[in-house]
């Protein structure tokens, strides 16, 4: 449900509109599954199309950056990294599968 609430807090001034065509068998599986999960069609197909273009982007291998960001990236990989206690006391510390 928290997942949800932020993509219909996120999605709150709708302006634009997408048409799509599709079969009866695909109507008919969207109609059944937006019922189900107690959403209109419309919210139903909107979320998981938003949902499915966010994991599309994050799964992204490949990144064009121009020049000057480039050479930013290139600073921050080669700056030492910051000693972060947190993260020490975390790896000190025996893993969930370790723990008896």
């Amino acid at each position: 449900m928290y997942v949800q609430k932020l993509y219909n807090r996120r999605m709150a001034a709708k302006t634009e509109r997408l048409n799509l065509r599709l079969t009866p068998s695909q109507d008919v599986v969207l109609r059944r599954a937006a019922e189900v999960s107690g959403e209109s069609l419309s919210d139903f197909v909107l979320r998981h199309a938003v949902l499915a273009a966010e994991m599309g982007l994050a799964d992204r291998r490949t990144f064009v950056l121009g020049e000057t960001a480039w050479r930013e990236l290139q600073k921050e990989l080669k700056r030492s990294p910051r000693p972060s206690p947190r993260l020490r006391k975390l790896l000190s510390e025996p893993s969930v599968l370790e723990r008896q």
